[in-house]
C-alpha cells in the first residue's frame, strides 16, 4: 500500500502537468491576422466530440452523431484568425461504441511580424511605382536555348540507338547457323 502511494506521488511530481500528449504536431509560421486551417483527428465512430484549445484553455466544443452507418472518415477542421504566437489543440474523443477513444492533433502557429517593403530596402514606393523585380539567375532565351540543344541531343542519341540496334539484329540473323525447316519444304535463298 505504502509503495503504491509513494510511486503515485513520484509519477506526479515527475510528470509534465500536460496530461496526452498528441502524436501529431504541425508546427506554421504565418503573418499577423492571417487565417489558419487546423486540423482535428479522423474518426469513423457514430458519436464524437471534439474540443478545442488554444495554449490549453478550451476555446470550443463540438459534439456530433451520425444517423448513417456507412463508416466514411470524419475530419472536423477549424480556420481561425491567428492573432499571436500559440499552440492550437483539437482533441477528439469517441464516445460511442465502446471504447472510447481519445486522439488530438497540434498546430504550433509562430505569428512573425514580416517587414514591409520599405522596411526592407529603405525607399517609399508612391502608389503607382512598381516594385523593384529581381533577375532571374539564368535569362529566358538561355534556358530555351538549352532546352532545345537537349532536345536535338536525345532525338539524335536515340536515332543512332535505334539504328545500331536493328543492324545488329539483321547481322545476327545473317550470320545465324541454326534454321529450323521441315522436312519437305523448299526455302528460297533470301
Amino acid at each position: 500500500m505504502r509503495a503504491g502511494v509513494l510511486w503515485m506521488l513520484m509519477m506526479m511530481c515527475l510528470s509534465d502537468g500536460k496530461g496526452q500528449q498528441c502524436s501529431n504536431k504541425t508546427y506554421l509560421k504565418v503573418s499577423k491576422l492571417s487565417k489558419v486551417n487546423v486540423s482535428c483527428p479522423s474518426t469513423t465512430s457514430e458519436e464524437m466530440s471534439y474540443q478545442f484549445f488554444f495554449n490549453n484553455s478550451p476555446i470550443d466544443l463540438i459534439h456530433l452523431t451520425r444517423r448513417d452507418s456507412v463508416k466514411v472518415p470524419f475530419s472536423g477542421q477549424f480556420e481561425v484568425t491567428a492573432n499571436s504566437t500559440g499552440e492550437f489543440i483539437c482533441r477528439s474523443e469517441e464516445n460511442y461504441p465502446p471504447p472510447h477513444i481519445h486522439d488530438c492533433h497540434t498546430t504550433e502557429v509562430i505569428v512573425a511580424e514580416l517587414p514591409s517593403l520599405p522596411e526592407i530596402n529603405g525607399s517609399v514606393l508612391a502608389v503607382n511605382q512598381s516594385s523593384p523585380c529581381s533577375s532571374p539567375l539564368i535569362p529566358e532565351e538561355v534556358m530555351w536555348m538549352g532546352s532545345g540543344v537537349l532536345l536535338v541531343y536525345s532525338l539524335s542519341i536515340t536515332c543512332i540507338a535505334i539504328l545500331l540496334w536493328k543492324n545488329t539484329r539483321r547481322n545476327e540473323e545473317d550470320t545465324n547457323d541454326y534454321i529450323n525447316t521441315r522436312p519437305g519444304e523448299f526455302r528460297k535463298p533470301g
